[in-house]
């Protein structure tokens, strides 16, 4: 089940003020766990991505087809090279002053207006989500990953546990992430009762690394990060969900 906007709303501010923390503590020019770039990039992305989320909500409402968290990770992949332009070369002022404006623009508007960004056209709601899901992410990836706050945690993997279900439809494998999720997907038999015929269990922070390409599936095996017993457990199929 989908959070509610204040739920998100909440949890995004949970998560700014957690990564204001961690990027206050972390020496900027020290290299991120994101290849070629430094915490102090890491921090401009995620200033830069919520400055423009702060100014969309303020905007009138933008025209075109609605689309969702597929489309935008879709639409990710194809602005990598932009993005790292935009880290490069686009100024941004630290987190500590972007969330607060950002935050309060996003109060005064309503969540289900249409917001046109790089990625396509997207209710504010959703676009909010997917400021969390960076936020959570890229916790991460500071050089001593940033513990999530725990609702931000919870409603990130449930949504990217979501569209696992939604790209591998199904009732045979029972995925469990405690204490976040519990999904079930994978065409084949469907059980009624007790174990299903396959189960894989993994942590909520493995999970994150496996649907954002920080660990492979493999590695998370090798390493008993992830458990999976029975048939139709292989979901190297699926993953990563983005990277």
């Amino acid at each position: 089940m989908a959070a509610s906007y204040p739920a998100v709303r909440a949890a995004l501010e949970a998560q700014w003020t957690r990564l204001i923390e961690g990027f206050a503590a972390t020496d900027p020019d020290q290299p991120s766990r994101i290849v070629g770039w430094s915490v102090a990039d890491l921090e401009r992305h995620v200033s830069q991505t919520g400055e423009s989320l702060g100014r969309l909500a303020a905007e009138p409402p933008a025209k075109g087809a609605l689309t969702g968290l597929g489309s935008w990770i879709q639409a990710l992949a194809g602005l990598r090279e932009q993005t790292a332009d935009d880290v490069r070369n686009e100024p941004a002022p630290a987190l500590a002053i972007v969330a607060p404006v950002a935050l309060s623009a996003l109060d005064a508007a309503d969540p289900d207006k249409p917001i046109r960004q790089r990625t396509g056209v997207h209710r504010l709601a959703d676009a909010a989500l997917f400021r969390l899901i960076e936020g959570v992410v890229h916790g991460l990836d500071l050089p001593d990953p940033l513990l999530p706050d725990r609702s931000a945690r919870r409603i990130v993997v449930r949504a990217l546990a979501e569209l696992l279900a939604s790209l591998a439809p199904g009732r045979s494998v029972e995925l469990r992430i405690p204490p976040d999720a519990a999904i079930q997907l994978i065409e084949g038999p469907r059980h009624t009762r007790g174990t299903p015929s396959g189960v894989v269990e993994t942590d909520p922070a493995s999970f994150l690394r496996l649907a954002t390409g920080r660990m492979t599936w493999s590695g998370g095996v090798e390493h008993g990060l992830v458990r999976a017993s029975g048939k139709r457990t292989d979901l190297s199929e699926y993953l990563p969900l983005l990277a």
